[in-house]
């Protein structure tokens, strides 16, 4: 089997997930990345990263919530590897911004994406996190899932996207402490210029949003680059179970 860091990115086709993907290439001259997508025929920025980093990547088929599709995908990792390094959870989704009283309950169906969909995930690559010397699971939340301070106690209204991340910390904690052979945190990428927040920009009629991320904004590459340095040295007796910025600070829950 490869002696390369195995690396496994969901959400990787664009925004932070493809960011996440360049990086670990560029940074790590032996790592293999399984880049997880959706709809990976249809990614072509990952397409020309396969062409730049020849036999160093694979495009594979990464649905939330899909399990037979994920646990398919394990056993491709399996039969070419026998073990997965690290994982990082990157997939996830939002939906209108609401207030609890408005919110269409079909658009908390962003917890199903962002919540089971993790432990769908977390589920499938179990045993071959177990085969590594130096397992991660490193699920990405938000700053939009803290349960005091920040978004929660103003009126913009990321009711669905907020509670699947909290929910999300809380599954990721919940696996750290019934893990102890693992390192896993949720890791917050702060204000990130992605299609997500520009789209939250033009729904937000409250200025809450810009306020809050006014000159914390970042490109994906650049916030990439921040966080696979902070997972590559990361360590479960510094960073197990916390809920870390990507300044590599605690947040409160």
């Amino acid at each position: 089997m490869s002696t390369s860091t195995v690396y496994l990115v969901s959400g990787s086709n664009r925004g932070i997930g493809l960011g996440l993907v360049t990086q670990i290439l560029a940074m790590h001259e032996t790592a293999f990345v399984y880049a997880g997508a959706r709809n990976p025929e249809a990614a072509p920025e990952l397409e020309k990263l396969r062409a730049e980093y020849p036999g160093r990547i694979a495009l594979v088929n990464c649905v939330s919530g899909d399990n037979e599709g994920n646990v398919a995908l394990a056993k491709e990792i399996e039969a070419r590897h026998g073990r997965v390094d690290t994982v990082i959870a990157n997939a996830g989704t939002s939906s209108r911004l609401r207030s609890t009283a408005t919110c269409a309950i079909r658009n908390m169906y962003t917890l199903y994406v962002n919540v089971t969909g993790t432990v769908v995930l977390f589920q499938a690559v179990y045993d071959l996190l177990k085969k590594s010397a130096d397992p991660r699971f490193i699920p990405i939340t938000s700053v939009g899932g803290r349960l005091s301070g920040g978004l929660i106690e103003t009126p913009f209204g990321n009711v669905s996207y907020g509670a699947s991340k909290a929910a999300l910390n809380w599954v990721s904690r919940k696996i750290h402490f019934e893990n102890p052979w693992l390192t896993c945190f949720p890791l917050s990428p702060g204000g990130v210029d992605t299609d997500m927040v520009q789209t939250a920009f033009a729904e937000d009629k409250t200025g809450v949003f810009e306020k809050i991320v006014d000159g914390n904004m970042i490109e994906p590459d650049v916030a990439a680059a921040i966080l696979v340095k902070l997972v590559d040295e990361s360590t479960r007796q510094k960073d197990g179970g916390e809920y870390v910025d990507r300044d590599g600070s605690r947040l409160a829950w």
